[in-house]
């Protein structure tokens, strides 16, 4: 019995005296190498996550699954804690831990980006998560703009006709220069016309037929305030239908303007028993004619100057009626030499009156006083005028 106990204390002692050797000796390192690798392999660490032993690793007893999913779920509840703080809430953690503050469940070290929470100051503004659209402010005339621009040398630009025409005329119609057609007092006609025939009906009282009026002898005499004959004229038989005269008598005398001239109708019938008519009296306040020195313009002195033709200034009349001269002079004998000649009952009170419309001209033409002269003279009440003389060259 005790040859047994011992032979099995031996091999006890055998067996475990050889674990040490074979660790000394290698042997069984083979064996223990591959059980070290497939723990390993069970516990290899995934990429982002910390590695065994560091801090936030799982613990040694957990399974790998049980501590993703733990990650996983604080995940979605700091999602869901972020997504209520952009709606506007700002709930507390029953530990006292505002909402937008990462939450304390979540793994420090675990790799995952920190969360950024942008607030509101305002309780009515909220943010919100679609973007505004996009404007871009464009020109469509862009392209074109710089042509659409006026081309502003050419609005300054002066026409060479524009230039000429300021320098010949004035330049606003109210100007006291403009011509005034409706102030012209001068017939435009080339002689007075006298109608001896209409004469005759009225001075027999009925209208002749042709051969009865060709019985008729007539005579025209165009008498003066004094009652001179100026001019005549007469026929032996059938009285005109009309009759033109210049103004001027044989003697080369031409009417004066404001002197009044009478035309006398004279009509024998066959029988010889005369017929008289008187016309209408002929009297101008201005007369146009030609004579050897120039073109005469005869104004009347009693429009000028009032009935006694004795002032030394313009009637109002007086005033339109030189403006009439200056109107006929701008139109057809601009440029001409003037001289004014006034007679008056004396050559002071005519040197005056000259001087008067002297300076009238000179305004209303724009010349200067050498280019119109002035001159006075004496002359009877009937022969008192002024003559304005366009010199021949």
């Amino acid at each position: 019995m005790n040859t047994h106990l011992r032979l099995l204390m031996t091999v006890a002692l055998a067996l475990a005296a050889a674990a040490p050797a074979q660790a000394i000796l290698g042997f069984g390192k083979k064996k223990d190498k591959a059980e070290d690798d497939k723990r390993r392999e069970q516990t290899q660490e995934l990429p982002g996550m910390p590695a065994p032993g560091e801090e936030g690793a799982p613990s040694k007893g957990a399974p790998m699954m049980a501590d993703e999913e733990r990650k996983a779920q604080a995940m979605r509840e700091a999602m869901k804690e972020a997504q209520e703080q952009m709606k506007g809430g700002q709930p507390e953690s029953p530990g006292g831990q505002r909402a937008g503050a990462p939450p304390a469940s979540l793994p420090a070290g675990s790799g995952l980006p920190t969360e950024v929470v942008i607030r509101g100051s305002g309780d009515k503004e909220k943010l919100g998560m679609q973007k505004p659209p996009l404007r871009i402010d464009a020109d469509p005339f862009e392209s074109i703009r710089n042509s659409l621009k006026p081309d502003e040398s050419l609005l300054l630009a002066e026409s060479p006709l524009t230039i000429t025409w300021r320098r010949t005329h004035p330049e606003f119609m109210l100007n006291g220069r403009v011509v005034e057609p409706w102030r012209t007092t001068f017939s435009e006609r080339p002689g007075i016309a006298f109608y001896p025939r209409e004469q005759l009906f009225e001075a027999v009282g009925r209208k002749l037929e042709n051969r009865e009026a060709k019985a008729y002898q007539w005579q025209l005499t165009i008498a003066d305030e004094e009652g001179r004959v100026f001019q005549h004229y007469e026929g032996s038989s059938n009285p005109p239908e009309e009759l033109i005269w210049t103004g001027q008598n044989d003697q080369g005398e031409w009417i004066k303007a404001g002197r009044a001239y009478s035309p006398i109708f004279m009509f024998t019938d066959p029988g010889g028993s005369p017929h008289t008519k008187v016309g209408k009296t002929l009297q101008f306040k201005g007369v146009i004619h030609q004579e050897p020195d120039g073109l005469h313009i005869s104004l009347d002195s009693g429009v000028l100057f009032g009935t006694t033709k004795g002032a030394r200034a313009f009637e109002k009349a007086g005033d339109a009626l030189v403006r009439s001269a200056a109107d006929l002079i701008k139109r057809r004998f601009s440029g001409v030499p003037i001289r004014v000649q006034a007679f008056a009952s004396g050559k002071d009170l005519g040197e005056t009156q000259s001087k008067l419309v002297q300076e009238r001209l000179m305004q209303e033409l724009m010349l200067q006083a050498q280019s119109i002269g002035a001159e006075g003279a004496s002359a009877p009440f009937s022969e008192q005028r002024i003559e304005v003389v366009l010199l021949n060259r």
